[in-house]
Order: structure tokens, then sequence, then C-alpha cells
């Protein structure tokens, strides 16, 4: 059996989409342009928000691994009659 064709690919293929998506949330919420916002004003003046600042950097890599993974485990399913 094709790893590619199983459905632990399928899984991991989701799985990533998710943490794609909660890494774009994040990285939007950790950027230091959020305080300038009106809108997202009272949230950084939250006392737990200001520590989340430490922590962008790192939810960079883990994104750029994630979209990594999920986009090469979705070319090569394609590729291989997925």
């Amino acid at each position: 059996m094709n790893i590619l064709l199983s459905p632990i690919n399928d899984t991991i293929v989701l799985i990533t989409a998710i943490i794609n998506i909660v890494c774009l949330l994040l990285l939007f919420f950790t950027c230091r342009f959020i305080p300038r916002l009106r809108l997202t004003n009272p949230l950084a003046q939250k006392r737990w928000y200001k520590p989340m600042y430490k922590f962008h950097s790192y939810i960079w890599w883990l994104f750029i691994i994630s979209v990594a993974v999920h986009a090469i485990l979705a070319i090569l399913n394609k590729l291989v009659g997925g």
C-alpha cells in the first residue's frame, strides 16, 4: 500500500491545515502592530497579552514547517493519483 494514498496522509494534511490556520491567527495577534489598532487596543492592554510577544518568532517557524509539510504531502498525493 502506498503511504501517500493512505488515510494517514489525509489526516496529516488535515492536521497541518488546522495548524496553519491557528498559526496565522496567532501570528496576527502576536504582531507588534496590534496595540496600535483601534479595534485591538483593549486586547493589547491586558496583562496576559504582553508576554505573548516573545513567542512570535517561534510561531513563524512552526508555521513555515507546517506549510511545507502540508504542501509537499498534498502535492505528492495528487501526483500519485490521490
